[in-house]
């Protein structure tokens, strides 16, 4: 069994009973390491991108991960995953430089973002906003270019520019 396979029953089992708006969690799981394969990326990315919420939301653990999938996806699961902190703003200023010390984890948080804002933009107007409004920190703290990176940020900077341009023609 692949790699691939294996993480994504690994994240279904881990997310089990969990829910992203009125699907199961697989849904957002699913949503984000399609968009990792149209990309490109490679299997660490991929892997990494099917576990990326595990930390988070589960109960297992980074001995966990690195055991089944390798230092590099245990590293990139780690990455992605959250600081402690008393608010959201909080939690991604401590967790940004672990990421963007990890191209990998960038393209991971890259392809999850554009995962939640093409989702909240047809079934959660509000969190479409919240995304929108942290769009210029996100890019601010994470973004760097270089050749593994580029098709991630490539396709949020035009994901964010025809919302931007949709939202001016429709005023």
């Amino acid at each position: 069994m692949k790699n691939r396979e294996r993480a994504l029953l690994v994240s279904e089992k881990a997310h089990a009973g969990q829910s992203y708006d009125i699907y199961p969690y697989m849904y957002h799981i699913l949503q984000v390491v399609k968009i990792a394969e149209e990309l490109g990326y490679d299997d660490t990315v991929i892997v990494s991108a099917a576990l990326h919420d595990i930390l988070e939301d589960a109960a297992l653990s980074y001995g966990d991960i690195l055991k089944s999938f390798g230092v590099e996806v245990a590293e990139v699961v780690y990455a992605v995953t959250d600081e402690r902190g008393r608010n959201r703003q909080e939690r991604k200023m401590k967790t940004y430089p672990k990421i963007k010390a990890n191209w990998r984890a960038v393209v991971v948080k890259v392809c999850d973002r554009i995962a939640n804002l093409e989702h909240s933009r047809e079934y959660n107007k509000d969190l479409f906003k919240m995304y929108l409004k942290e769009s210029s920190d996100f890019k601010e703290n994470l973004y760097f270019y270089n050749e593994e990176t580029e098709k991630a940020w490539k396709r949020l900077f035009e994901l964010i520019s025809q919302t931007r341009i949709k939202q001016k023609n429709d005023k």
